[in-house]
């Protein structure tokens, strides 16, 4: 993949920096839900710094790979700002289909157009990716699914 070395290294460390992120806010509402509640707008906020990373690379005639991702990170961060922040309404349960289907979409192909040029730039952040998103999934899951006492 074609990509200056700038450009790479910027957009591994937004990835892997972005899920370092989402499991601080995820075990935080886990272990720390005042703290989640406090911060947990900065998970979404960080996610927004996609958007000009995105366009600078688009604009700067990078790889798509290197702008894709950042860009679906911005547009998750957007829908989660709206559905979660400035319009608060309950989706997740009961699931209103409507909110959860676009919701978990961007916020999936986001990830995985994060995580999947990084095996071809550097496979050490992509390793890294691998075990923050494990680990970060695990505790969204957890914080859904999990025991009462943990909510």
């Amino acid at each position: 993949m074609a990509g200056s070395g700038v450009a790479i290294v910027a957009f591994a460390a937004f990835g892997v920096t972005s899920q370092a992120v989402l499991v601080c806010f995820f075990a935080a509402r886990r272990w720390w839900l005042p703290a989640a509640e406090r911060f947990g707008w900065l998970a979404p906020a960080y996610a927004g710094l996609g958007m000009p990373l995105g366009l600078w690379h688009l604009v700067g005639g990078e790889s798509w790979r290197l702008w894709v991702g950042p860009l679906l990170m911005a547009a998750w961060a957007l829908f989660e700002a709206y559905v979660d922040l400035w319009r608060p309404r309950q989706w997740r349960w009961p699931i209103v289909w409507r909110v959860a289907v676009p919701y978990f979409l961007l916020y999936f192909w986001a990830q995985m157009f994060m995580w999947w040029p990084l095996w071809d730039v550097m496979r050490a952040a992509w390793a890294v990716f691998l075990v923050l998103f494990v680990t970060s999934t695990a505790l969204n899951l957890r914080g859904h699914f999990g025991d009462e006492q943990s909510k």
